[in-house]
């Protein structure tokens, strides 16, 4: 793999193979500080970034780490994302997949909202569009349940309206049913 600087190679316990050139260019080329490397502790790639403006993971937060990646993360002076990729089917390495992972970070991209460094209004700018986002989706929760209970409520009210008798259109009024032939041979009204 020579060229391509984005794959830190490690422990490979469940034997990964590592992505194709062209799609770590691709990640490369959405943003150079990203990197991927083999997941020490399960079947997984870790998604991580160069420490940029931050001290990183310091020695007091590593003092009784005992996780294989975030011990993998603090020797190569990257910060971790918590959005694993997981190896999906034969070939995992797929337009598809390098499209989906990007579009993924550009949802969580905080520079997108802000529009650059993150300073003064800035800040309550990216937080304001994360609570929205949070609220946007709590109230379309809510509206499902509603939605989902409403449903629920009318084939309950249907259902014992049938069992009482009360219901004037019925199932069998429109695909008719198989009518029982009568105990003394004749024919059924």
């Amino acid at each position: 793999m020579a060229g391509v600087t984005n794959w830190l190679e490690g422990e490979n316990p469940f034997g990964l193979t590592a992505p194709p050139d062209w799609w770590l260019q691709r990640l490369f080329d959405f943003d150079h500080m990203l990197v991927m490397f083999p997941s020490q502790k399960s079947k997984q790639y870790i998604l991580a970034r160069r420490r940029q403006h931050t001290a990183g993971l310091g020695d007091v937060a590593m003092l009784d780490n005992k996780h294989p990646d975030t011990n993998f993360c603090y020797r190569h002076g990257v910060l971790p994302i918590n959005m694993p990729l997981k190896p999906n089917g034969p070939n995992p390495w797929t337009d598809a997949s390098i499209a989906d992972v990007i579009a993924a970070l550009r949802r969580r991209d905080t520079w997108a909202y802000t529009g650059g460094v993150i300073t003064g209004d800035k800040a309550y700018a990216a937080a304001d569009a994360v609570v929205e986002q949070e609220a946007a989706l709590a109230r379309q929760e809510t509206r499902n349940l509603r939605d989902s209970f409403y449903h629920r409520g009318r084939d309950a009210w249907r259902s014992m309206m049938a069992r009482i008798g009360s219901r004037s259109k019925r199932a069998s009024d429109y695909h008719g049913v198989a009518r029982s032939k009568p105990a003394s041979g004749g024919t059924t009204p």
